[in-house]
């Protein structure tokens, strides 16, 4: 059974300020975790529920 996160906002902007930082396009970090451009996307949503493993996967490429 999955657990989620709820993508508050602080969550959403810190995923994506890390992806910015980075250099990374949603695509560039879609080939990086596995995901798809819409489950980044998403993650980076405020209001989304969110895997947990997406968030995981997310934080592990950005590292």
């Amino acid at each position: 059974m999955d657990q989620f996160a709820s993508s508050d906002t602080m969550l959403a902007r810190r995923l994506q300020q890390a992806r910015l930082a980075k250099g990374y396009s949603l695509e560039d970090l879609a080939i990086a975790t596995g995901l798809t451009i819409d489950e980044i996307a998403a993650a980076e949503e405020p209001g989304n529920k969110v895997p947990q493993h997406h968030v995981d996967r997310i934080d592990h490429a950005l590292g």
